[in-house]
Parts: structure tokens; C-alpha cells; sequence
């Protein structure tokens, strides 16, 4: 812009040559000259006026630039991030297990730091001691009937392993039979009658070698008819010979062999079928030595299990630690959401509790856990075991580590009198090992890794539209941009995996026009909540441009995408005009 006014400039500076004062010209040379002034103020204003243009172009050339990228391929992270709570991964109650009514004899001070194994309560046990007394005694007479029925079985037993070892002996036996007569024996009988037929054969060409002699010495008269005759006989036998070798070889296949194959496998069957039966045998035998048994089991069982019951009632009247922790006695004011007690239900030793009464509790800080809740949109990115980074506020300066232990199956509904749309979905992150003290309670962020894709082709998040199921990008073709089914794979914040439509080193347009837009093509089922037919619905607004309207046709981010934008604060289109940062790709 500096040199647009010197570009102007140039027509006063032909002004002197007609100033008062100096020599006049004649009329005729005077207008020459004032054509040619006015010649050259006109090309500088043409001059200025084409720098302009040329400069405007370049100017809109270098902007179009920028709302250009070059697909290729990308390295990036898929994450998640949320903000949770900090909560002990172990919080155990404590309660009275007891039946009926016990007396508290002692009791730890509240607020105590105990640790696993440590005493804490104890109840009174004087009439579960006489009762154990009576148990003791019917407990004996049931063992004796009980140790006859074990015996019998065990005979039993031995007797079923013997009559099962005979059986698949059997089986072996005949398997070893059918392998010899299929690898041995068959093979030797055919090579037997390959071997005649071979012998004979040879026998009939020496055979007709000397017919074929005698048929020459006979024209001769050189030997008698009688031998003539001899000799042709004996040319006869041997073909005759040759073919009952080769009929021989063929019953040996066609019939010898597939019986005898057959009787072999028959009795490998029926060997094996015969196991069977007597596993069957064994198994029934068995059955009922076992049932006999298991009704003097049970009578032995039933004064067991409450011999056992009363010694297990009488172990809990001494209620001890089952992990570390802090003793905060249940309703004496320790928070955390309990009910308060009546000063005649409160604990104290002397007071009496009932069964499964909760006591005290135990929170464990030495393994802690982030409970945060995801959105719907985002739980199909959640896996089992996934590892998570956690800053903690209070704990400056420390990231921590932990894996996604937990994921809710259906929706908390704690919030949802607040807002019935919204359904998330309660996921726990347990921490890794720390040498840093947390408490409960405290807000924690957690970025949850969800994958990281290599080496794939990707485009910036915000050039992706959807339209009735479908996703397209806008391609460059060179004078205009055209709208490109693509397939879209896992996406992260900034960068969208493209596995169908686009290939390395096309040219997308990062933010369309509303002219674009409207070359989306129509999808068979318009949505009708996003104004007339022919407006395209976007999975995300593009770089630079304003959140448009439901009304306009463009719809707004996808639900999961505006909660992240109010959870970091950003702005729609905010931070999108960066297709190529390196923040979390290469």
C-alpha cells in the first residue's frame, strides 16, 4: 500500500511542463504535448490500478492457500479428556456379623490408624460357647456312618479303573491289528501277486520267443508237429498264467482286501464301543455308591455346618481389621453421608448391636481412584485396561498414572432430575503405585489414551461433513471443490483417520462455502429438525468459519465435541486453523 500513492503521484509530476512562465509553444505542438500528458497519467492509473488488481489476487491466492491441505499420512494420539473425583479404592465397613443381639465388651477409640489384623471390637460369646458343647457330640456319630459309605465307594472306584484299563487294552489291541494288516500284511499279498504277475510276464515273453521258433523251424521241417505243438502249448499257459496273476492281484484289491480292511475296522469299533459300555457300567456303579455316601454326607454336613456356624459366630465376636486405614466410628459424626444415631443406638462398649449393623468404617488412602463420567458419545472409545494420566489439583507439578479399571453398563441416572438428556456413564481410573499422600474427595483431570494410529492418512477434523449417514470432504479439483465420500476411522481431537475415498497427496479445502455445502448430495431420509431439504448436517464446523445456524441448514458440532468445548472453554472453530500441528501428531 506504501506504493500506490507514488504510482498516483506520477501525473502532477507532468504538470510543470505547461506552468506559467514558461516558453509557449505553439497550438498545435501545446495539444501534441497534452496528449501526451494525458497518455501517460492514464497508463500510471492503469499501472496503479493493475498493481492493485494483481496485488488483490495474490493476496486472495495466499488466503485460498491456507483454506487448502494436502492429505498425507499422520501419526496421532486419540485421547479423552475428563474431570473426575478422587475416591479410596478401598473403603470397607465394618458391621456386626453376629445373629441376633450382641453386647459390645470393647472398643477401639475412634480416629485410630489401624492396620490389617488389628483388634476393634468385641462382643459378648458366652451362649454361642454352650452351644458349640452339644454340637461336638452329634458331630461324632455322624462321622462313623459317614467313613462306612466312603469306603464302599472307594472299592467301588478301584473296581470301575480295573474294568475301564481292560477295555481300552482291548482297544489297543485291535487298533494294532488294523495297523498290521493295513501296513503289513496288505502290502504283502499285493506285492506277493505284483511279483507273479511280473514272473509271468516274463515267462510268456521267453515262452513266446520260442513259439515264435518253432512256428520258423516247423515251415522248415526242422522239428517234429509234436514238438511244434509243445511248444505252442506251452506259449498259451504262459498267458494264461499272466492273466490268472492279474485276476488274482484284482480280487486281491476289489474284494480280499476291502473285506478283511472292513472286518479289522468293525472289530476297532466295536472294541471301542464296548469301552464305552463299560465306562457307562462304571459311571452308574458309581453313581450309586456315590449317592449312598452323600446321604451320610449330608447328615454329617448339616450338624458340621452348624457345629462350624457356631465357631465362626463365636471368631466374629472379635472383630478385627481386614485392611488399613482410619477408624471413624458409623453415625458419630464422621460425614461421608451417615445417618445419625440415637444416643441409645450409638457405639459405645456396653451397648448392644444387631446383625449386619454397620460400626465404623475403614477408608484405605494407600490406592486411590479417579470416578469420572463420560458421555454417551464418547464410551465407544472406552476399553477395559486403558492407560490414563491424572493431575491431581492440590498436587502441582505431579502427573500420575492409572488404567481404566471400571465402566459403568448403563447410565447414571444421579443427575439426570438435573437435565433427563444428558446420560453418562460412571468410569473408574485406579492409580498406579505413589509415594504422594491423596485424599478423597479431590477434583482430579484424567486423559485417558485411547490409541495411537501411525503412519495413517488423515485430514483435519474440521473439513469432515456428514449428510445422511454418509462423510465427505471437499476435494480441490483445480477450479473448484467437490464433495468426496470418504471412510472415516478413529478420529481424535485435531485429526480424523481416512481409510476409503481420499489418497496421498490430494488437496482438500479445510473450510467450505455455503455454495459447497449444498453440493452434498441428498440422502434418501432427510432430517426434518435441521431446516429444507438440500442443507448438509456436519459433524464439525471448518477452520475460520462462524457456527452456523440450525436454521441456516448446517448443524452444530456433535454433542461430545460441544461438551469438550465447554469443559476447556474454547470457542467453536477455536484452535482448528492448525491442520498441520504437532501437538499430538507427527
Amino acid at each position: 500500500m506504501s506504493t500506490t500513492p507514488s504510482a498516483l503521484t506520477t501525473v502532477p509530476t507532468a504538470t510543470p511542463v505547461a506552468a506559467p512562465g514558461t516558453h509557449r509553444l505553439p497550438a498545435r505542438k501545446r495539444k501534441g504535448l497534452m496528449l501526451v500528458v494525458a497518455l501517460a497519467a492514464g497508463a500510471g492509473i492503469l499501472g496503479s490500478v493493475g498493481w492493485r488488481a494483481s496485488s488483490w489476487f495474490t493476496g486472495n491466492r495466499t488466503l485460498a492457500d491456507t483454506n487448502k491441505f494436502i492429505v498425507s499420512p499422520r501419526t496421532f494420539s486419540v485421547v479423552l479428556r475428563e474431570k473426575g473425583e478422587l475416591k479410596a479404592s478401598k473403603s470397607t465397613d465394618i458391621k456386626s456379623e453376629v445373629e441376633g443381639r450382641s453386647t459390645i465388651i470393647s472398643l477401639v477409640p475412634e480416629g485410630t490408624a489401624v492396620k490389617e489384623g488389628d483388634l476393634l471390637v468385641e462382643l459378648a460369646s458366652d451362649q454361642i460357647v454352650d452351644r458349640i458343647r452339644q454340637e461336638e457330640l452329634k458331630e461324632a456319630n455322624a462321622f462313623t456312618a459317614h467313613e462306612a459309605a466312603k469306603t464302599e465307594l472307594e472299592i467301588q472306584l478301584e473296581k470301575n479303573a480295573s474294568d475301564i484299563r481292560k477295555a481300552e487294552l482291548q482297544i489297543e489291541l485291535k487298533d494294532l491289528e488294523f495297523k498290521r494288516y493295513l501296513e503289513g500284511e496288505w502290502q504283502q499279498q499285493k506285492r506277493d501277486c505284483e511279483i507273479a504277475i511280473e514272473q509271468a510276464k516274463i515267462w510268456l515273453d521267453r515262452r513266446k520267443d520260442d513259439y515264435d521258433a518253432a512256428k520258423s523251424l516247423i515251415e522248415r521241417k526242422f522239428i517234429t508237429p509234436t514238438e511244434f505243438a509243445e511248444d505252442e502249448f506251452n506259449f498259451k499257459k504262459a498267458e494264461w498264467d499272466v492273466e490268472k496273476s492279474e485276476n488274482a492281484l484284482k480280487v486281491l484289491k476289489e474284494y480280499s482286501h476291502r473285506a478283511e480292511l472292513r472286518q479289522k475296522e468293525s472289530d476297532l469299533e466295536e472294541a471301542k464301543k464296548e469301552a464305552d459300555r463299560v465306562r457307562k457300567n462304571a459311571a452308574a456303579e458309581e453313581v450309586k455308591k456315590q449317592r449312598t455316601l452323600e446321604c451320610a454326607e449330608k447328615e454329617l454336613s448339616i450338624v458340621r455346618d452348624q457345629l462350624a456356624k457356631l465357631r465362626h459366630q463365636k471368631d466374629k465376636c472379635r472383630i478385627t481389621a481386614p485392611t488399613q486405614g482410619f477408624v471413624v466410628y458409623y453415625g458419630g459424626g464422621g460425614g461421608g453421608g451417615m445417618r445419625m444415631m440415637s444416643n441409645d443406638s450409638q457405639i459405645k462398649e456396653g451397648a448392644e448391636v444387631f446383625e449386619r449393623q454397620v460400626l465404623m468404617e475403614l477408608p484405605d488412602t494407600t490406592e486411590m481412584m479417579v470416578i469420572c463420567r463420560i458421555h454417551e458419545a464418547k464410551t465407544d472409545k472406552l476399553r477395559m485396561g486403558q492407560q490414563a494420566t491424572i493431575e491431581v489439583e492440590g498436587v502441582p507439578g505431579r502427573r500420575f498414572t492409572g488404567k481404566v479399571s471400571k465402566i459403568a453398563v448403563l447410565a447414571d441416572t444421579q443427575n439426570r432430575w438435573l437435565n433427563p438428556d444428558l446420560k453418562e456413564y460412571e468410569t473408574e481410573i485406579v492409580l498406579d503405585a505413589m509415594d504422594v499422600p491423596l485424599k478423597p474427595g479431590v477434583t482430579a483431570h484424567v486423559e485417558i489414551m485411547v490409541e495411537t494410529i501411525d503412519g495413517k492418512l488423515a485430514v483435519p477434523v474440521q473439513s469432515v461433513y456428514s449428510k445422511g449417514g454418509n462423510r465427505y470432504v471437499f476435494k480441490d479439483s483445480g477450479r473448484s471443490a467437490v464433495p468426496v465420500k470418504v471412510g472415516i476411522g478413529s478420529a481424535g481431537t485435531e485429526w480424523a483417520e481416512v481409510t476409503d475415498g481420499l489418497s496421498e497427496g490430494d488437496q482438500i479445502t479445510l473450510a467450505a462455502s455455503e455454495e459447497d455445502k449444498r453440493l452434498l448430495p441428498d440422502s434418501p431420509s432427510r432430517d426434518r429438525s435441521f431446516g429444507p431439504p438440500g442443507n448438509a448436517k456436519m459433524t464439525s464446523t471448518p477452520a475460520g468459519a462462524p457456527m452456523a445456524r440450525p436454521a441456516d441448514g448446517a448443524t452444530r458440532p456433535p454433542r461430545g465435541m460441544r461438551q469438550e468445548q465447554q469443559r476447556t472453554g474454547e470457542k467453536p472453530g477455536q484452535g482448528q486453523q492448525r491442520p498441520a500441528a504437532t501437538s499430538s501428531s507427527s
